[in-house]
């Protein structure tokens, strides 16, 4: 193994076993910021016969491949001087898919980012943690057809040689030209199959679907119903895919493809698009009621179970539908159509939706909202409201809960409901985050007392390895103690990447800031993350406080959970408070803290009269 930058080899015996193998199978690069991933990973391809060039910065490593002679290239996409996307497109300024394939490795399987990745020239994806015999595979496939390429490459060279050489013989040279020709267009033809197929269904791919669009709305003339477009989502892989493991997933996704294909009509055209997103074009589809026959027999086909190395797999799917040329004749204009549509679906779960004109004043309301999203979050539009936790045995005030409130000057108040789902599709969760963690602890220095102050982070904050760093410098910048800050995070955040979320959140423990498990109870890995993570906190969600005193067996599970965090020393809040009796209950249960709408609505300032608090209890 060769450690970019350090300067350690193999021994001469291991380097020249290894430099054999290697000629056979492949030479690697690797990129990956954590040691522990970069250097496991490279021993293990190793072992099976590659020569792997490590890396743990994307810095420049395009202008590095041809010296190094790297044939595939490994590449993690969230790096933290580089990103992914960025070293993928400064490989792609110089090398072409064909003869450098890039394998992108995500924490996330996430529909946006493998679509983004393959659009800038991934050749294919895995993600983490990563199952070492599907890299390996995937690995295999891809040193594999980039044999074939350079093997395509020497046919064509060979040719011109021999046209050249043989020009004196017209007859031995054309029939030679013949066979060569033949053979040039045989290997042409698997590597096109090859570039525009699926490999793990053997779907169309992408590419090859826009193209098939693009043919089809080339051939549509006057009629009514063309044809239609279905966005096809999966609805429970990813839960699947995280407790069952990648290999399951991927096994998953073959029976998909094959019950997709099978219950569709020969003239259709089936695609993955990438992670669980399908799509299909139907041609001719005799107006909206054909259609909709399609979408139902796609949906029964998809919602019966699957058997998966004796696992019995329930998954289900959500289609939008989109018909041409009634909602448009562009190839844009569809796919965003069909798309939203798919979204519409999402909502009622194993259903399917017909784009409408709702849906598109939805879509332009929505873009409107993200544009002025944008210019609010720098200009502090988007400002912190405090809403209080007490003690429930004093009433006597604890803290308050950060959350994001935007009172429009022309709208007034926009519900969070409304802009925090559009601030989550357009990124901009992490600008509105440290905008508001600022603003929050300015305003509780201001504020009497030495109260807690608790902020809720998104999953890709405890994904970001330099999260703890920035938490410490708002601190450091607005003089906020750190001992009264409490990060909020759920279980379902943390989920893929255990040890990158303990890490930083034991970075932020050991400077004496506080880890609260929220809507703790709802999640499928509970127990195992109270013992894995610095939790100081639960706090219990509000979907079994509100029904406390109502119904019984909410009440035993709340007990049971109070019981749970005072047995492990740690604090518990009952979320979701709103009444006298659910107070009683929950201090008769031993609950500590509690928050809701008892207690009051969340306010601009930070500021409760301690009275009002104790009359509540």
């Amino acid at each position: 193994m060769v450690l970019v930058g350090q300067g350690e080899t193999m021994s001469s015996a291991d380097g020249k076993e290894s430099a054999l193998s290697a000629a056979r199978l492949g030479r690697i690069l690797l990129v990956d910021d954590q040691a522990q991933n970069r250097d496991m990973l490279g021993r293990r391809l190793e072992r099976r016969g590659y020569d792997v060039v490590l890396r743990e910065s994307a810095i420049n490593i395009e202008h590095e491949i041809k010296r190094d002679r790297i044939e595939l290239v490994v590449l993690d996409w969230m790096m933290p001087e580089r990103s992914g996307l960025d070293a993928l497109r400064g490989i792609r300024s110089l090398y072409d898919a064909e003869h450098v394939p890039v394998i992108v490795v995500t924490a996330l399987d996430d529909g946006d980012i493998v679509s983004t990745a393959l659009e800038a020239g991934a050749n294919d994806y895995i993600t983490k943690p990563i199952d070492l015999r599907v890299l390996t595979a995937r690995v295999k496939a891809q040193l594999d057809r980039r044999r074939a390429v350079l093997e395509l490459d020497a046919i064509r060279n060979d040719l011109e040689r021999t046209v050249q050489e043989r020009t004196q013989d017209l007859v031995n040279a054309n029939e030679t030209l013949s066979a060569e020709v033949s053979e040039r267009e045989a290997a042409e033809a698997r590597a096109q199959t090859l570039a525009r197929h699926d490999p793990l269904t053997g779907l169309a791919n992408r590419r090859h679907f826009v193209e098939e669009l693009d043919r089809r709305l080339h051939l549509v003339g006057h009629e009514t119903n063309a044809f239609a477009l279905m966005f096809v989502d999966l609805d429970r892989f990813k839960p699947i895919n995280d407790v069952h493991g990648h290999a399951i997933g991927d096994q998953l996704l073959q029976v998909i493809a094959t019950r997709l294909k099978s219950c569709l009509r020969d003239d259709s055209f089936a695609a993955r698009l990438g992670g669980d997103e399908f799509a299909v074009l139907l041609e001719g589809p005799g107006g909206r009621e054909g259609v909709a026959a399609a979408a139902r027999r796609v949906l029964n086909e998809l919602a019966a179970p699957i058997l998966v190395n004796g696992l019995k797999l329930t998954v289900g799917a959500s289609i939008g539908i989109a018909l041409c040329p009634e909602d448009g004749r562009g190839a844009a204009d569809l796919l965003q159509r069909g798309d939203a549509a798919m979204l519409r679906a999402k909502e009622d779960r194993g259903a399917f939706k017909f784009f409408d004109s709702t849906i598109d004043e939805q879509l332009k309301s929505k873009a409107a909202l993200e544009t002025e999203l944008r210019a609010a979050i720098p200009n502090g539009d988007i400002v912190p409201y405090f809403q209080p936790v007490v003690r429930l045995d004093s009433g006597e005030l604890a803290g308050y809960e950060v959350l994001a409130r935007w009172p429009h000057r022309d709208r007034g108040m926009i519900s969070p409901t409304l802009f925090i789902p559009v601030a989550e599709e357009a990124g901009l969760v992490d600008a509105m985050f440290w905008a508001l963690l600022a603003q929050a602890c300015r305003k509780a220095l201001e504020a009497p007392g030495e109260f807690m102050l608790a902020v809720n982070i998104s999953p890709s904050q405890v994904r970001d390895q330099w999260f703890p760093e920035k938490v410490l410098r708002t601190l450091r910048e607005t003089g906020f103690p750190a001992q009264r800050l409490e990060i909020e995070v759920t279980e379902s955040a943390m989920i893929g990447d255990i040890q990158r979320a303990k890490s930083s959140l034991m970075s932020l423990k050991n400077q004496g800031v506080k880890i609260a498990l929220d809507d703790f109870g709802t999640g499928y890995s509970s127990l195992f993350l109270l013992r894995a993570l610095p939790i100081d906190k639960l706090k219990i969600d509000r979907s079994f406080v509100a029904t406390l005193t109502a119904d019984r067996e909410n009440a035993t599970i709340v007990g049971a959970l109070v019981g749970l965090g005072r047995a492990l020393g740690l604090q518990v809040t009952a979320e979701g408070v709103e009444d006298q009796a659910i107070a009683e209950a929950l201090t008769a249960m031993g609950c500590e803290f509690a928050q809701g709408f008892l207690y009051g609505h969340a306010i601009e300032n930070p500021f409760y009269s301690a009275q009002k608090l104790r009359d509540a209890i």
